[in-house]
């Protein structure tokens, strides 16, 4: 029997770069989160500012991982994960089939589709006693103030002396957003931001 020949493997195709700032961005998170677990399973009470700080730092750890993922989202899109050859599928059948699954699992499925439901159901705009309560908030407001000095363009114009045509404040365009108070609402709960 001729012992098996092994082919030498091409890996100048493997984005190593890419791949490794991923690695220690998760490695870094993964021991903050473990870290954070053990001051939860801690039987004394941690303080307060201990586990905000811990949050912090896991904030900001979510954010170094989100702008490596979106500097290298054009190489990480483009490359394909298989096995070699020699990989143990049978023993390793779990592992294998997570690494190469495309689709979300179902439990993270579902926990889009709830927050999506929750979230569309609410629209602020029809909350009547918010927008009453916020039109209270002006009146009172505007009355701890005294406006005064204030002129329209019109009287400005007149003041300075311009022999500029009279301009109606009316006549004059209103400023349009090119979203909906919908629009807005959904990109603010959800980052939405579709027409």
């Amino acid at each position: 029997m001729q012992a098996e020949q092994k082919q030498p493997v091409d890996h100048s195709g493997v984005p190593v770069e890419a791949l490794e700032a991923l690695r220690l961005r998760l490695t870094q998170l993964t021991h903050s989160l473990n870290k954070l677990q053990a001051e939860f399973k801690n039987p004394q009470l941690t303080h307060y500012v201990s586990l905000q700080a811990q949050l912090s730092i896991i904030l900001t750890q979510l954010g170094s991982l989100s702008s490596t993922l979106s500097s290298y989202s054009d190489v990480l899109e483009r490359t394909v994960a298989y096995p070699l050859p020699t990989f143990p599928t049978t023993e390793q059948e779990g592992l294998l089939t997570t690494l190469l699954r495309k689709k979300a699992t179902p439990e993270v499925v579902e926990w889009i589709e709830e927050s999506k439901s929750k979230n569309t159901d609410f629209l602020l705009k029809d909350d009547e006693d918010i927008t009453k309560w916020a039109a209270r908030c002006t009146v009172d407001t505007k009355e701890k103030y005294n406006f005064v000095g204030f002129k329209t363009k019109q009287e400005e114009r007149e003041a300075n002396g311009d022999d500029e045509k009279d301009v109606d404040i009316a006549d004059e365009p209103a400023a349009s957003s090119k979203y909906s108070v919908d629009q807005i609402l959904k990109f603010m709960y959800q980052g939405d931001i579709t027409k």
